[in-house]
């Protein structure tokens, strides 16, 4: 038996051991017991007519605030969509493709400097086909 069951089984057990020995007659003691059994009825009757109306209240605000929310979280989207991009995707290519320049110039450079690996025409010419396709590849995107 868990702790709360043997709690209401004492309980119970104190209560009939106090009717039986109250100084009180029967019936003033049946009276009592009735009319406090009276009001703790009366008062949850009460709190259970106001619960539902509360339940009911609390969830409306709640749907409400979530309603709010979504509403908000909606207009921030369409805010954000409608706005530029941060970083004009020209002004990136651009820069993209001035690297690619720099790279492939200093590429070359090294190369002549180092005249340890001759660069045969074949290969230059095969470099600058490869960043010209990837200069269209990133215009096509």
């Amino acid at each position: 038996m868990s702790k709360i069951g043997l709690f209401i089984t004492g309980a119970a057990i104190g209560a009939i051991a106090a009717l039986l020995y109250a100084p009180q007659a029967g019936e003033k003691t049946r009276a009592l017991v009735a009319e406090k059994a009276n009001a703790v009825a009366s008062e949850a009757k009460d709190f259970g007519a106001g619960f539902p109306g509360t339940a009911q209240d609390a969830l409306k605000a709640f749907t409400e605030k979530g309603q709010g929310f979504v509403a908000d979280a909606q207009s921030r989207v369409k805010e954000v969509a409608g706005q530029p991009a941060a970083v004009d995707s020209d002004d990136l290519r651009e820069k993209i493709e001035a690297a690619r320049q720099r790279i492939a110039a200093q590429v070359m450079e090294n190369a002549e400097q180092s005249k340890a690996v001759e660069v045969p025409a074949e290969t230059k010419e095969a470099a600058a086909e490869v960043v010209e396709e990837a200069a269209e590849a990133a215009d096509a995107k």
